[in-house]
């Protein structure tokens, strides 16, 4: 599963060609940085979920195997059910050696391969731990165990932790040198490349096992001609270690001892992924056939509502997805020449998908237009957004939303117009209070109460699942 919720085709020889976000700069980037790398390394590629991460490092492995780069793509979420990661590591090698060795190289790799699990399984055996073989004793009649017998007890164990030691540091230095052999196998030439393995979805696992394949990685695998790249969110990595070795975790310091470069995924300019989401859904079609006087504007409207929107709430790709989706059922379930009020819909709907609670509160007439422009205006990015013409009919649309066609324009208008008859409002005050009062004067003759109008087109949406 990929943190995109629809399949985008990566094809070999342009790996790139259906990126929506501006991000082959960032794969050529970090292609010459892993070529430059002399000795193994562990790159972070950071970026919140929901942001493309999973699609950006399916595109970066064909760019790489386009350049000849021996690459393994493991899923980590997908295989947090293995008991240990190291087996599931080795087991993601062993399963794509023969797409990676060269046909000349497979014996050799498959060889490298069996010692690598050799020296691997006698590092995964288990030694049981000193202080749960003195507790055996207790078990024991200790009235029979002479004070010399339970020190010869202690002696032993001590001594037969010490062999053990010894012998998983042999066996860590052989399986070390093994992987050092089948790494080699899969970059020889005239211009070697390092053996890429990139995991992904870490920030998803079991706590524990995200913990021992940062270990893994870092402790076993660190060896020439091996990088290691890892796709995660490491402030919900951190959420996860810190529920593992308590809440006082320094988790920067942490993460320092296995992560040796972070690289931050940039997030797409305003308003690109919702223009690539509108091709793919079609919406620039439908509202292309809308020439309505009252309509023929919509595209453009329900557009850069959904951009300023999305920038202002900080919404992930996947929830801009959402958002889309919805909008896209809404229409396919309203008659072509019906108004959509896009400004307002696209408010509601951004709302049910980022702030659901608001959202209900709202709809529900908990909480009146006032208490939600009171609300909206607490982010300064939002405050922005009204500022704009769409803006300005938004709140319009905002300030009528509870009303019947027949409301008082005056009363719903009074706050405009107590700006407006002020002693000193500034130019920039007085415009938007009249331009508001203007567009409210408009909405008495056909915009009044659409709230209820809009809501049942989502709720209506929202039962259907794509």
């Amino acid at each position: 599963m990929t943190d995109m919720p629809y399949e985008i085709a990566v094809p070999p020889g342009n790996p790139f060609g259906n990126d929506q976000l501006g991000r082959a700069e960032s794969g050529e980037v970090l292609m010459n940085f892993v070529t430059s790398l002399k000795r193994s390394s562990v790159i972070c590629i950071d970026a919140p979920w929901g942001q493309g991460k999973t699609t950006f490092l399916l595109m970066w492995r064909q760019l790489l195997e386009d350049a000849d780069f021996p690459v393994l793509y493991f899923n980590a979420w997908e295989n947090d059910f293995s008991q240990d990661a190291l087996v599931a590591l080795i087991g993601e090698i062993g399963t794509k050696i023969d797409a990676l060795a060269a046909s000349g190289n497979k014996s050799a790799a498959n060889e490298n391969l069996e010692k690598a699990k050799k020296y691997g399984v006698a590092l995964l055996k288990r030694s049981i731990p000193v202080a749960a073989k003195l507790a055996t004793a207790g078990a024991l009649d200790l009235d029979k165990l002479s004070e010399q017998a339970l020190g010869g007890l202690a002696e032993a164990i001590v001594k037969e932790e010490i062999e053990k030691y010894e012998a998983a540091k042999s066996s860590m230095d052989a399986f070390r040198a093994s992987l050092q052999a089948l790494a080699a196998t899969f970059s020889d030439g005239e211009s070697p490349k390092p053996l890429v393995f990139i995991i992904d979805e870490l920030d998803r696992c079991r706590p524990p096992f995200a913990i021992e394949v940062l270990e893994k990685t870092k402790h076993l695998f660190n060896v020439p001609n091996i990088v290691f790249v890892l796709g995660l969110d490491k402030r919900q990595l951190g959420h996860s270690i810190r529920g593992v070795y308590g809440a006082g975790l320094d988790v920067s310091g942490y993460l320092r001892r296995f992560i040796d470069f972070d690289y931050l995924l940039p997030p797409p300019e305003k308003g690109d992924f919702a223009k690539a989401l509108f091709n793919k859904f079609g919406l620039n079609e439908y509202f292309r056939n809308k020439n309505g006087h009252e309509t023929r504007y919509e595209q453009e409207q329900a557009l850069t509502m959904f951009s300023e929107l999305f920038e202002a709430y900080d919404l992930s790709l996947r929830e801009q997805v959402h958002c889309c989706y919805l909008l896209d059922v809404a229409i396919k379930t309203t008659p072509q020449n019906m108004m959509l009020h896009p400004i307002f819909l696209c408010l509601l709907i951004a709302l049910k998908v980022k702030n659901p609670d608001v959202y209900a509160n709202y709809v529900q007439q908990q909480m009146g237009p006032t208490e939600l422009l009171s609300w909206l205006k607490e982010s300064s990015k939002m405050r922005a957004v009204l500022e704009t013409n769409y803006g300005m009919a938004l709140e319009a649309y905002i300030a009528i939303s509870t009303s019947d066609r027949y409301f008082d324009e005056d009363e719903v208008a009074k706050p405009y117009l107590d700006v407006v008859n002020s002693e000193n409002p500034s130019e920039s005050e007085m415009y938007r209070a009249k331009r508001i009062v203007e567009i409210i004067g408009q909405f008495r003759w056909g915009s009044a109460g659409v709230l209820g109008y809009l809501v049942k087109k989502i709720e209506i949406a929202s039962r259907f699942r794509s």
